[in-house]
């Protein structure tokens, strides 16, 4: 009793922190943060079962199947055909954030800015705690020319997972 009076007598104490400890985050080991999207560099669905949910039961499996597929067709440059994978990913499993994701930037690809945006704000609304939605809005605000969206955007990227790169640079 008498140390933890001592203790409380002696005030705030300086805390020093000399190192944080992140969590490690998958897209940062593959080197991109792209990675399972229609921009995908690599153009491969490496590492993306458990992301995607590919292999799940029911609905969401076979929603996650479409996604696939939709991934798989955009890399071939079929832009309209990964739109129609994406949307039938959509209608079996409607808050399918990733869908919306892939949908919007193969909308952003075709120059459809407006689609694009509606359907980034709509990944940002079903996964609101994921980066990625984040990042990729803010680039398209960028392209845009708003600035000051696309800055909080990436701010809430960098907020919600440090390894974010800021995409103005």
């Amino acid at each position: 009793m008498a140390s933890k009076k001592a203790d409380e007598d002696e005030g705030p104490r300086d805390v020093v922190v000399t190192g944080a400890r992140r969590r490690p985050n998958a897209y940062a080991a593959r080197g991109d943060w792209n990675a399972c999207t229609v921009i995908d560099p690599e153009e491969s669905l490496r590492g993306c079962k458990s992301v995607l949910g590919i292999g799940a039961k029911g609905p969401a499996g076979e929603a996650a199947a479409r996604l696939a597929n939709g991934l798989a067709l955009a890399w071939r440059g079929d832009l309209d055909g990964a739109i129609a994978a994406f949307d039938q990913a959509i209608a079996l499993k409607p808050r399918f954030a990733f869908a919306y994701l892939n949908r919007g930037l193969a909308y952003q690809r075709q120059g459809e800015p407006a689609r694009a945006a509606a359907d980034l704000d709509l990944a940002i609304k079903y996964a609101p705690y994921a980066a990625r939605g984040y990042y990729n809005r803010s680039v398209l605000r960028r392209e845009q020319g708003n600035r000051r969206g696309a800055d909080a955007d990436a701010n809430r990227a960098v907020q919600l997972d440090l390894d974010y790169p800021d995409p103005a640079q």
